[in-house]
């Protein structure tokens, strides 16, 4: 296969390149006593959770900077994008919201990808 359809043609990485999109919902509707006892520490121990399972935190962004409130058009405030092993592991880390109750707070949805080909050598 020439450099050229190696472009053209997606394959599947290992690892897995995943943004996760991350949403506030519920988030509004609680105290702030609410969020600083049980909602955040919560999502702290998710996270600390998946620097456990052999994924990489790559990069997050915050869309805060220009807006607040509930998200906007774009359907989500935050990216986290990670490489993670395999499509299980990603499944788990979505699931570690569900099973800790905080889907009622936020909603994280995974995109699978790549590695931007023409900016990063993989």
């Amino acid at each position: 296969m020439s450099d050229e359809e190696d472009v053209l043609v997606p394959k599947i990485t290992s690892p897995i390149r995943v943004m996760f999109m991350f949403e506030s919902t519920g988030w509004f509707d609680t105290t702030k006593e609410f969020k600083e006892k049980t909602i955040i520490p919560e999502f702290k121990e998710i996270i600390n959770e998946w620097k456990s399972n052999e994924s990489e935190l790559i990069g997050t962004i915050d869309a805060d900077v220009l807006a607040s409130g509930r998200s906007g058009q774009l359907g989500w405030h935050a990216c986290f994008l990670y490489d993670v092993p395999d499509l299980q592991t990603i499944t788990n880390m979505t699931h570690a919201f569900r099973e800790k109750g905080l889907d009622r707070y936020f909603r994280i949805e995974a995109v699978v990808g790549r590695p931007f080909m023409l900016l990063e050598n993989s």
